[in-house]
């Protein structure tokens, strides 16, 4: 993790912090992913990890809190993995352990005196997201705290500075990982298990388990830089804009 996430790291905090910062801005990031494969170059809670970079970028711009990644997600029973190299995954496999986790972690931060509770998954997938939103929807209600779920890069839109979207070890969640966790990312290994610059789009279902582009040719420091901080730009103006409109609500 980069030195200058600490900052908004609940678990990092003394009390006196986070009284401040919640009394700033009362934001919760929740983050959730997974612990499942991400090409040989990447480690096991790359979801996770990403998200909660993302997050931190939210906090530093727009306030808040980020809890601690969670890393049990929803990835069912195939325990998935390329040829010879399944039985990686750890998760809850099913959506209602992972709903019910939520719901005691967004009732605990709305106990809290948090206000708006942001859920974000770097498990990129729609059951997940739902599943976070049903919790936060069910631990906030009567209470005068609200909130929503939402995928890292549901808000991106693929330009010219961010030419790619949201995958599965290639060029996106990889680069990424460069950026905030350059000491675990090892594209060498990548190499020497086969992959060319000559593959440009690559299949799950192939030798390397990944989903995108190729993360060698299609993937930098930079790009992840670019994408972590647009991200955390524009979940931080969600999480500003469900604020100021709780705010109007009460104040109406």
């Amino acid at each position: 993790m980069l030195s200058k996430y600490e900052s908004v790291c609940y678990e990092l905090l003394r009390p006196s912090q986070v009284k401040a910062r919640r009394e700033a801005a009362p934001i919760a990031y929740v983050v959730a992913g997974s612990l499942e494969w991400h090409g040989f170059q990447n480690p096991l809670g790359t979801d996770s990890l990403k998200a909660h970079a993302i997050c931190c970028e939210a906090a530093l711009r727009g306030g808040g809190v980020v809890l601690p990644p969670f890393y049990q997600g929803m990835l069912g029973y195939s325990n998935w993995g390329p040829a010879d190299w399944g039985g990686f995954t750890l998760s809850f496999n099913e959506g209602p352990t992972l709903e019910a986790a939520m719901l005691g972690i967004t009732r605990a931060l709305v106990f809290g005196g948090w206000k708006v509770i942001a859920g974000v998954t770097g498990h990129d997938v729609e059951p997940q997201r739902a599943a976070m939103e049903r919790a936060i929807e069910t631990g906030t209600r009567g209470s005068d705290a609200t909130g929503f779920a939402i995928c890292e890069g549901d808000l991106h839109t693929p330009d010219d500075e961010i030419p790619v979207g949201m995958d599965h070890a290639g060029s996106w969640e990889t680069s990424c990982m460069q950026y905030a966790y350059p000491d675990k990312v090892d594209l060498e290994e990548l190499r020497s298990r086969g992959l060319t610059d000559e593959e440009e789009h690559l299949k799950m279902s192939g030798p390397y388990g990944i989903g995108g582009w190729n993360p060698i040719t299609h993937g930098s420091v930079e790009l992840g830089q670019k994408i972590i901080e647009r991200m955390g730009e524009l979940i931080a103006g969600k999480a500003q804009e469900t604020l100021a409109a709780r705010e109007d609500a009460s104040s109406g």
